[in-house]
């Protein structure tokens, strides 16, 4: 982090008449929801007024973390966005690196008239006034934990953002899984600990909390629709909107079904293709040094970490399994082969 960029936040934040709009990505997952809570929490110590604004709602799953149940949804609110946003001197770009990945609230936030600041981990950042990227981190919640120290030192960190910081550096690895080899990621954790952190509280609100029917939709996914392809190590997962309906769909509900196939050995990529009202979704996973983020990009309007990316097209779910399935070639041959992999 550039002292200098630090230096001019710190006087922005100093303004007395300042307000701030903190703005996730759509879909918001662990990350961008803990990093909104934590951010939020932080500013209401300070005594900043700040609001967090979304382009839909954060999943159910996600709402013990504090602040997150009082953020604006655009969907049944959009009037206190826009107005917030016009009131706004700071706008808070969390856990994502463009404003096309802010849903309905992109025409908005795109002619916001104060300064941007944005907290990432992602490729490829726009440029914004005050700009907090970097792509080896495990999590924006590592990046937000490192800002928020350099700001204002460990004493602001208490329980409830050490909470909602770890909750995004934990979901963001899946559980430590991947993408998490620093050292200093678990130094960070180690400073959440001595800060507060109730580890075992937030991994039982996290894993420990499902219901009956997000159980017999993972285990329909994972019986009935799980395919492992012939020609390459890859296993797809469609999803139907009718499938969502019949199991009683919530969001979050099919967090972490993706990662499953990558258990099988022969498996080193698992996409799960999701169909929604408004658009097909998919949820890209790789083992070891496969970069699925350059597949989501080139074929599925996306991008991504090298081992988890997403992406989405506005077509049938057919003819997306089909682009799918007929730009695997390229991926494959183009990435995957020659590392020792043969298929």
């Amino acid at each position: 982090m550039k002292r200098e960029t630090i230096e001019r936040l710190r006087r922005r934040l100093g303004d007395a008449s300042l307000k701030v709009a903190i703005v996730p990505h759509i879909s918001a997952d662990g990350d961008a929801a803990g990093a909104c809570s934590a951010l939020w929490q932080v500013f209401d110590r300070l005594g900043i007024p700040a609001k967090v604004l979304t382009c839909d709602y954060f999943p159910d799953y996600l709402k013990w973390l504090k602040r997150v149940p009082d953020a604006i949804s655009f969907q049944n609110r959009p009037g206190e966005c826009k107005q917030w946003l016009q009131e706004a001197g700071l706008l808070c770009m969390i856990d994502h690196n463009t404003f096309a990945r802010e849903g309905d609230l992109e025409p908005f936030t795109r002619c916001f008239q104060g300064e941007v600041l944005m907290i990432d981990h992602h490729p490829d950042p726009i440029e914004v006034t005050y700009r907090f990227s970097d792509t080896r981190l495990s999590a924006t919640c590592e990046l937000l934990y490192t800002l928020i120290t350099r700001l204002w030192g460990k004493s602001i960190i208490d329980t409830g953002i050490a909470n909602a910081l770890y909750t995004g550096i934990s979901t963001d690895t899946g559980g430590f899984n991947h993408n998490c080899s620093r050292p200093a990621t678990y130094r960070v954790v180690a400073d959440l600990l001595a800060r507060g952190l109730e580890k075992e509280h937030v991994h039982d609100q996290l894993y420990q909390r499902n219901t009956l029917s997000r159980l017999r939709l993972e285990g329909h996914c994972l019986l009935n629709k799980m395919m492992v392809e012939e020609r390459y190590p890859l296993a797809i997962i469609p999803i139907t909107l009718q499938e969502l309906e019949t199991f009683h769909f919530k969001d979050g509900d099919l967090e972490g079904i993706v990662n499953m196939p990558l258990t099988i050995e022969q498996v080193l990529v698992s996409v799960q293709v999701t169909e929604r009202k408004e658009r097909v979704k998919f949820s890209f996973r790789s083992k070891g040094d496969i970069p699925v983020n350059a597949w989501a990009k080139r074929f599925f309007n996306g991008g991504g970490h090298r081992n988890a990316a997403g992406g989405q097209l506005e077509l049938p779910l057919e003819e997306c399994l089909q682009r799918l399935r007929e730009s695997a070639a390229w991926f494959f041959d183009e990435h995957v082969a020659g590392k020792g992999t043969q298929f």
